[in-house]
């Protein structure tokens, strides 16, 4: 999995219209999260062609976000910047594909399931959820996907996930 720079300037300038509340100019969002103009605008221009921000423009011109921040999930603006981030990368889809166990593949089956979770994680965050503490944020993630066995913030157990699929009792 990899989370292109593209993908992350997308969600730090979201995220700061977001927290702003205010219309921001390319300038102003450029300065406020320490990142060239032409980057910002590239990335806003892909932003504004997926319905998640909108642009005015003159004199008192600048962006603001279309849909309030608690119904925009983080899935709907990575999927807006970028290839999903698992999807279409399984051997059973790849033309290339010359693994002798193409039809009957158990790794075939974690990476099916550790999509699934990402995807579960990320259409189930908003913006309003990371304009949170890390802390809140955390929780709520952990709510999402629990982690037993771990010894508290920062640790992870990665011998023993839970994973809570949409629709099933846990």
């Amino acid at each position: 999995m990899l989370i292109t720079r593209n993908e992350e300037y997308g969600v730090r300038l979201v995220l700061r219209l977001a927290r702003q509340q205010e219309q921001l100019t390319v300038t102003q969002l450029a300065e406020l999260e320490n990142l060239p103009e032409p980057t910002v605008s590239k990335v806003l221009l892909q932003l504004r062609r997926a319905r998640l921000v909108s642009a005015e423009r003159g004199r008192n011109g600048g962006y603001t976000l279309v849909d309030p921040p608690e119904t925009t999930s983080v899935a709907r603006v990575l999927g807006a910047l970028g290839e999903p981030l698992f999807a279409g990368r399984f051997c059973q889809s790849e033309p290339s594909c010359d693994c002798p166990n193409d039809s009957e593949c158990g790794l075939r089956s974690v990476w099916s399931h550790i999509d699934r979770m990402i995807e579960a994680v990320l259409s189930g965050t908003t913006l309003k959820d990371l304009l949170g503490t890390e802390r809140s944020v955390e929780h709520h993630v952990r709510g999402l996907w629990p982690l037993t066995g771990s010894s508290g913030a920062g640790s992870v157990d990665t011998g023993r996930m839970t994973p809570v699929y949409e629709g099933e009792n846990a």
